[in-house]
């Protein structure tokens, strides 16, 4: 008895790191870069859509960014952060 394959080859072009970063993920998901392809596309179809929903990175909030900007001034000497030795001073710091 023979059996007749009913796929097809697909070529595609991706960068060569990421092409190596997702087939060491699928390897130690326990499958392949081409499984793994052939599910996305199989709830493609299922979905008729993308099997995920593509959106814009959110914006930093200003509340982050200022944070991150007191980290980074931090790091420069820029500006001191208060040190404490007991808790009780952290907390009646935090409480004010």
């Amino acid at each position: 008895m023979s059996t007749i394959s009913n796929t097809t080859n697909m070529t595609i072009r991706i960068d060569k790191d990421l092409k190596k970063s997702v087939d060491e993920l699928f390897k130690k998901l326990g499958t392949t870069t081409n499984s793994a392809i052939n599910m996305f596309l199989r709830q493609c179809e299922r979905e008729q859509g993308l099997a995920f929903k593509p959106t814009m990175a959110p914006k930093p909030s200003k509340e982050l960014l200022e944070s991150l900007q007191e980290i980074e001034d931090y790091k420069k000497g820029k500006k001191e952060l208060p040190s404490f030795e007991t808790t009780k001073e952290l907390f009646d710091y935090l409480d004010n």
